[in-house]
């Protein structure tokens, strides 16, 4: 590896890890694997990061918070088309997102490092929502019974279960029956 500040090559660690990450999940980011990955020595790793649980949380926050700033629908889309594209996009290509998010909630319940970060990215989609559910109300499009951030984490529990239903391949909860249960909760929770 080329010669690069101590700055450019933390990060280059970390992308290391976020391609790990995508590709094997949190369970294969060792820091021997990050390390390959980044064409360093296992010394660096440990060097620009206090512990491989570290890499792993940061390697996580980032890539959700990629996958939560991604642009799924059109500038001109409804408050309703965005409300449901930050709740369940049918985009494909974030599946490895999804799968290490799920990842994520299992290894929470005995790694604290994962269990802070997926607690924050958490936070951050409900963060989202709340703002589009605000804008949407601002704009007349929504009708609200609640505080957003109530909204929010409802719409969200929702989404979460019917995921952990979805990921069982249960005929009764296809892609079609999802956007339903979700689009009905919208309805009942914001017309």
């Amino acid at each position: 590896m080329p010669y690069l500040s101590k700055d450019e090559r933390r990060e280059a660690i970390l992308q290391a890890a976020m391609r790990v990450a995508l590709t094997d999940g949190l369970a294969a980011m060792t820091v021997r694997r990050i390390a390959a990955e980044a064409g360093v020595a296992t010394g660096q790793v440990h060097h620009h990061f206090a512990s491989g649980g570290e890499v792993k949380s940061l390697a996580l926050v980032r890539l959700i918070r990629a996958l939560l700033d991604a642009e799924v629908v059109p500038e001109n889309a409804t408050w309703r088309e965005r409300l449901h594209a930050m709740l369940g996009s049918e985009d494909g290509s974030f599946e490895p997102y999804i799968r290490l998010w799920r990842e994520a909630q299992i290894l929470a319940t005995r790694d604290p490092d994962i269990k802070s970060a997926y607690v924050m990215t958490m936070e951050m989609w409900h963060q989202e929502t709340v703002a589009i559910i605000r804008a949407g109300a601002e704009e007349k499009a929504f009708t609200l019974s609640d505080r957003p951030e109530n909204i929010a984490w409802r719409l969200i529990g929702l989404v979460c279960g019917l995921d952990g239903i979805y990921v069982l391949n249960m005929p009764e909860m296809d892609d079609a029956a999802f956007n339903k249960h979700l689009d009905k909760l919208i309805s009942l929770e914001l017309y």
